[in-house]
């Protein structure tokens, strides 16, 4: 296989999985509970790229100079011939391949989520977290092939270009041909509750603290700030509770009966006045974020989600704003 590989046996490379995939294979290979799945290497993405009929066009737009005030032409632009563009034969008959042997590891009702993982991704120094786009919910080879374009056209937003703009300026990137995006294919976790662990406490930079946001249903609507989560700040050394606020979460998100992707729903008032998270579940989350910091041996960004009472993590991410407060 040139361009895909599973989890279980890859081997930790960001220049060939991207940020995300590198770290989901150092958590399998630490033996944490991550969704199965497998990763559509950069490799993939730069024959892409070189496959299109709108090669040259796109590769003129990735090596132009453009400001802030071209960044929505610019992004529309791009975005638009990557989704014209048809994903190689090559590409797609390993796809083909590996989607068989990742279905034989499923449940007949299990979808998956399809997750950017680009090279300038999850580094202790910068992170594009949340400004490429994740697709959750897929069911057939179809939606896959949809949502693998989608998300590689993701990697050109707006969002993404301001972002990769300053990163320019910062000397940090040279050009936008220099970027790769690797996709994370990943069996989807239909959780009943869901959220992010940062092993630091992110809001004081107090790195003898853990702060920890959960909600009901799919994690989305914390990551997109859709409703406010509950807060619980916990004491690192003893896992004392230092702090608990109870948030509003007006609403969750579900999967979609009908279809693919999520569906929001409003929360009953007694499920919004309590806490997601019972004391057992943040118990194994402080142990399972001690952990996981000292595998990366860095302060982490955790996201994670429990169903049927096992805490899955979806993935780990350095944290790269300790000096920011």
């Amino acid at each position: 296989m040139n361009y895909i590989k599973f989890f279980g046996k890859g081997v930790p490379n960001i220049n060939l999985y991207g940020g995300k995939g590198a770290n989901l294979i150092k958590l399998v290979k630490g033996g944490f509970d991550v969704p199965y799945g497998f990763i559509i290497n950069t490799n993939s993405y730069k024959k892409f790229l070189e496959s299109s009929e709108y090669s040259k066009q796109i590769t003129e737009l990735l090596t132009k100079e453009f400001n802030s005030k071209e960044i929505l032409q610019h992004s529309t632009r791009l975005k638009s011939l990557i989704l014209k563009s048809k994903i190689p034969e090559v590409v797609k008959d390993e796809l083909k391949i590996s989607y068989k042997e990742f279905r034989s590891g499923l449940e007949d009702h299990d979808s998956f989520a399809v997750r950017s993982s680009a090279t300038l991704e999850d580094s202790n120094k910068f992170s594009l977290a949340g400004q490429a786009d994740t697709y959750l919910f897929n069911n057939t080879f179809d939606d896959l092939l949809i949502s693998l374009k989608k998300c590689w056209a993701s990697l050109f937003s707006p969002g993404a270009l301001l972002y990769l703009l300053q990163m320019r300026k910062q000397g940090i990137l040279d050009s936008l041909i220099n970027i790769k995006m690797a996709i994370v294919i990943q069996k989807m976790i239909d959780s009943e509750i869901s959220g992010v662990l940062f092993t630091v406490n992110v809001i004081n930079n107090s790195d003898n603290q853990m702060l920890i946001n959960s909600t009901w249903g799919i994690g989305e609507t914390i990551a997109d700030n859709i409703i406010n989560p509950d807060m619980i700040i916990i004491n690192k050394e003893n896992f004392n509770v230092i702090k608990m606020i109870i948030g509003e979460k007006e609403k969750s998100s579900k999967r979609n009966p009908e279809g693919t992707h999520t569906i929001f729903v409003d929360n009953d008032l007694e499920s919004r006045k309590i806490c997601s998270l019972n004391e057992d579940q943040l118990l194994q989350l402080y142990h399972l974020g001690k952990k996981i910091e000292k595998l990366n041996k860095w302060p982490q960004d955790i996201e994670w989600a429990i169903q049927s009472n096992v805490i899955y993590i979806l993935q780990t991410r350095p944290i790269t704003t300790l000096n920011d407060n």
